[in-house]
């Protein structure tokens, strides 16, 4: 069964995106087509990348501290996945996001004391880290709370998403606890989404060198825009 055809404003809408992202002498942003391609072979290294870390498994060189020295031990790459999104510019399918989601695995999972006044801050923490965790709490004689133990798994989710802007010729990667139990933003330009900055970001999700960081500049932290 055929899909029925665009209305007509979606159609303007989609000539109007065309007409904007047209190169010109003067401009740096690269085609529809030309920052698909990009994209489209970006995805499939990835998966490919990721294929062999599944089998590998190899050690993690971060410290995944969750505060007061309460740390993961020995993290390792334990599973992965890769996951695409395409949309439709003039009627041509263009890939416009890469999720990159893993799990990183420790030796053991990592135990929390806390007081009852502490309870939500420590809650709050994990919870923006994506952790799961149970919770367990003493009382005395009479009934009142004196001590917490947050019991946390040894999993990490973690996710590396690249978001490319055809109008702008801009692709964003989001990082979630790649290096640590954060979020970090970086900001590239189409054309630098090749082999090699690829090859830098499996090194530094592994801890093996930082130079993907310096490769773009900050573009927000903890989800929010950079200053």
């Amino acid at each position: 069964m055929s899909s029925p055809p665009p209305s007509l404003l979606d159609q303007l809408r989609a000539d109007y995106e065309a007409s904007r992202q047209s190169n010109t002498p003067h401009s740096d942003v690269e085609g529809f087509q030309q920052i698909d391609v990009r994209m489209r072979n970006a995805f499939r290294w990835l998966e490919k990348a990721v294929t062999y870390l599944d089998g590998l498994k190899p050690p993690i060189q971060h410290r995944f501290d969750l505060g007061n020295g309460v740390v993961f031990d020995a993290p390792r790459f334990n599973r992965g996945s890769v996951g695409q999104h395409t949309r439709r510019i003039v009627g041509y399918p263009v890939l416009d996001e890469i999720n990159l989601y893993y799990e990183i695995g420790a030796a053991k999972g990592v135990d929390i004391d806390v007081t009852p006044g502490g309870m939500a801050a420590a809650q709050h923490a994990l919870d923006a880290a994506g952790l799961t965790y149970t919770n367990r709490c003493t009382e005395d004689h009479a009934g009142n709370v004196r001590q917490c133990r947050l019991s946390v798994p040894p999993a990490i989710p973690a996710m590396v998403a690249f978001r490319a802007d055809y109008q702008t010729g801009r692709v964003t990667v989001a990082l979630v606890n790649v290096d640590r139990l954060d979020r970090v933003t970086l900001d590239f330009h189409s054309q630098a989404i090749d082999e090699a900055v690829l090859e830098d970001l499996v090194r530094f999700i592994l801890g093996r060198d930082d130079r993907f960081l310096h490769r773009a500049p900050l573009a927000g932290i903890r989800g929010q825009p950079a200053a």
